[in-house]
């Protein structure tokens, strides 16, 4: 599971459902989650979409629509996705067929695992599918592996927007930058020297756990930050707050969930890690939200680089 929860979406019409995406994205939102629908409008669209391993294996649910236009159905087509993503939950609606109707239909296609609704009925009916999956993988142990890979890509997207910002720099910009990098390096290289000769008189294999890397992560972001400040960039200054939003408000829960050994301590849905600080999974949700913000903007920020 990741925060981008991932939907094949067959219709024909694919404008009719504006509204219920409108709808899932708001609700999903609210929980942390990001819905990111792939809209197909026949059997062959979907079966170029699908034929991607890739794709596949990042398919959360798949919608499809009873009447597909041209005599062809739905039932068909949720056979002909199944051959290839066997495991994966359908809702199948219609504005004109009964759910009743469309249970018959998919029993009689030999498909499985096939959640009925009308289409007034599908917002409600995408969500409790949605509630039934996330229930399942939302655990406290699960949701640490969520927020690592989410704030590993936001890594990632500060390391492109440094490399933009060093590529569009004037040469005293590139100097500096890497001026700026190369003292974190070697500040970091004293750090490990004091570290290492300090253990060198360790009785214990725990005092030899405190290794950490060279240019660290927040590093890069208090570079980041730095660059924005700067009158080359003065363009994009706005982004800084949020730069430092994540500094503030991510990084460190990110780092206590990261290296938290997780107890189980009075309710199921509560732990507390070795520093006595309970965590919640209502905490974590708004964390979660808070990440997808912080991606967005993030996202937002390499593409005005760009």
């Amino acid at each position: 599971m990741r925060l981008d929860f991932n939907v094949l979406w067959v219709d024909d019409q694919p404008n009719r459902v504006d509204s219920q995406i409108d709808a899932i994205t708001k609700r999903m939102q609210a929980e942390g989650f990001l819905f990111s629908p792939k809209l197909c409008r026949s059997v062959g669209e979907v079966q170029a979409a699908i034929k991607d391993d890739v794709f596949t294996d990042e398919i959360d649910l798949i919608l499809v629509d009873w009447d597909l236009g041209g005599g062809v159905v739905g039932q068909d087509a949720i056979a002909e996705i199944r051959a290839i993503v066997p495991y994966k939950d359908v809702v199948f609606y219609s504005a004109q067929t009964a759910p009743e109707e469309l249970r018959k239909l998919a029993f009689e296609k030999d498909v499985e695992g096939v959640y009925c609704a009308n289409r007034e009925h599908l917002v409600d009916e995408v969500m409790g599918v949605f509630e039934s999956l996330v229930k399942k993988v939302l655990d406290l142990d699960h949701t640490r592996g969520i927020v690592m890979g989410a704030t590993s890509d936001i890594d990632h997207i500060v390391n492109e927007c440094l490399r933009i910002i060093h590529d569009k720099s004037d040469e005293a910009g590139r100097a500096g930058l890497l001026k700026e990098a190369q003292g974190y390096v070697d500040k970091r290289l004293k750090d490990v020297a004091k570290m290492a000769k300090e253990l060198e008189n360790a009785t214990t294999v725990t005092e030899l756990f405190e290794a950490h890397m060279i240019l660290t992560a927040n590093d890069r972001l208090r570079m980041l930050g730095g660059a924005l400040k700067g009158a080359a960039f003065a363009a994009h200054v706005e982004y800084r707050k949020k730069v430092v939003a994540y500094q503030q408000d991510v990084v460190p829960d990110r780092n206590r969930l990261g290296h938290m050994v997780l107890v189980p301590e009075g309710k199921p849905q509560a732990v507390i890690d070795s520093k006595g600080q309970q965590v919640t999974v209502e905490g974590t949700r708004e964390l979660r939200r808070l990440i997808l913000e912080l991606r967005t903007d993030f996202r937002n920020l390499l593409i005005a680089l760009q």
